[in-house]
């Protein structure tokens, strides 16, 4: 992943509600955009289908972060994207999900991960966040482009397309049925709120 300032740069215009959002922010350029929203705290929101609910909330998780500014950008003009990567979840990711695995004899469950894309550069606004996990994503097995905004319901469909192509390389998992593998996903998911929570603690404790 690469620093915000691989990104194109331009003075903010109140081009839509987005744009107008951030600018009552007192924010003035799309850079100063991106440092805001990867400033906010690391958090799932009550609902992720409107990135606009980041301002409402005051923090947000890779998929509303990167779909608000996505949306920013579609208003302002520049050629950025969405995307959504697919990686292999296991202890190298967060801590205690090997554990979570186990008993299904994997090694890793698919999971996905949002990012910003601009020609062949890739951003990550959740980079630095306490997120519970142990390093930035960068290695991805597969890459789509996205909508700004998904539904669960479009969220879902993207992961079962690339649940079947994992499938099929790995045999543990492909004995699992969709419910099972959503079941451990969302014990992973605790899991990794878990350890945001310890992180939290700890820079708490040190400050």
């Amino acid at each position: 992943m690469e620093p915000i300032e691989t990104l194109p740069d331009v003075t903010l215009q109140p081009h839509g509600i987005m744009s107008e959002k951030f600018c009552q922010q007192g924010l003035t350029t799309f850079h100063d955009a991106c440092q805001w929203v990867q400033s906010l705290p690391y958090g799932a929101n009550s609902h992720s289908e409107d990135s606009l609910i980041l301002f409402e909330e005051g923090y947000g998780n890779c998929t509303t972060k990167h779909g608000a500014i996505a949306r920013l950008a579609q208003e302002q003009g520049l050629p950025i994207q969405k995307n959504l990567g697919f990686y292999r979840l296991n202890d190298e990711i967060v801590t205690g999900v090997d554990a979570l695995l186990a008993p299904y004899g994997l090694d890793f469950i698919p999971q996905s991960h949002c990012f910003l894309v601009y020609a062949t550069h890739r951003v990550d606004l959740t980079a630095g966040n306490c997120n519970g996990k142990n390093k930035t994503i960068e290695d991805y097995d597969f890459v789509v482009q996205v909508a700004p905004d998904l539904s669960p319901e479009q969220h879902q469909t993207y992961y079962v397309t690339y649940l079947r192509r994992y499938q099929a390389l790995a045999p543990q998992l492909a004995k699992l049925s969709d419910e099972t593998v959503f079941e451990v996903l969302a014990a992973c998911d605790l899991q990794l709120k878990y350890q945001c929570s310890i992180l939290t603690d700890t820079l708490a404790s040190a400050s």
